[in-house]
């Protein structure tokens, strides 16, 4: 599963959008300083990344939700191949006499 560093992205999200930091910050009811600590954050408070979510236009939930649905779809294919290993085993099983 990939990790998702919260605070590039919005880093990310945010140098498209051609807002300044002080105007951003004004947005959040932040400080500059503290537009720069959410930059370099691995995690975000929910309510705080709603708050960016609007601000920025972009949904920031969605690279969670879609980061889960990768994950289990990989999951789901993965105890497919198991099922299979394990009729291959016995069917070798079988063959040998075992």
């Amino acid at each position: 599963m990939e990790e998702i560093h919260i605070g590039q992205r919005i880093k990310e999200v945010f140098d498209t959008k051609g807002i300044t930091v002080t105007e951003f910050a004004r947005r959040i009811n932040k400080s500059r300083e503290n537009i720069y600590s959410i930059f370099s954050r691995k995690t975000i408070d929910t309510g705080l990344l709603l708050i960016i979510s609007k601000v920025l236009d972009f949904d920031f939930f969605e690279l969670f939700s879609r980061n889960n649905y990768v994950l289990n779809e990989e999951v789901q294919k993965l105890q497919e191949e198991n099922r299979l290993l394990k009729d291959y085993n016995t069917l070798l099983r079988e063959f040998k006499g075992e």
